[in-house]
């Protein structure tokens, strides 16, 4: 009884010491995805366009609420660098006085956008509505 224990034990493959192809394969791929987002980082840290943040404001949408109006607006950054405290204004007019409301963002990067909220007393759909960048801080 012995022995025939000792030739099942025997009769096991040993284990391979060296990865199979398919493990070759999943490496050489991440290898290529690591070395291309490297590049792609460092070629746009040195040669990637500085050009000033240059926001432009939307408006999406506007809410009633039990307070007034909620103009939902979308800031988008086309520029080349980074802004920051990005102040933003709506001027509503049409319905005898101005009214004006203003709100800060805190940080856009370049090419991208950020929502917010302007509130208003009367409906802006009703006048004409103006939205802008006030200003902005260097955020680079």
């Amino acid at each position: 009884m012995a022995t025939a224990t000792k030739s099942r034990r025997a009769a096991k493959p040993s284990p391979r010491s060296e990865p199979p192809l398919l493990e070759w394969i999943s490496a050489a791929i991440g290898l290529v995805c690591a070395l291309a987002a490297i590049g792609f980082v460092g070629w746009d840290a040195l040669l990637g366009e500085r050009s000033p943040p240059a926001i432009e404001v939307r408006l999406v949408a506007v809410t009633p609420t039990p307070h007034g109006y909620v103009a939902q607006v979308e800031a988008i950054n086309h520029g080349g660098s980074s802004a920051a405290q990005v102040a933003i204004e709506g001027v509503l007019s049409g319905q005898g006085e101005a009214e004006t409301a203003q709100a800060t963002l805190d940080y856009i990067p370049q090419r991208s956008r950020v929502g917010g909220g302007l509130v208003f007393e009367h409906d802006p759909r009703a006048g004409r509505l103006v939205l802008r960048a006030r200003g902005f801080a260097d955020a680079s």
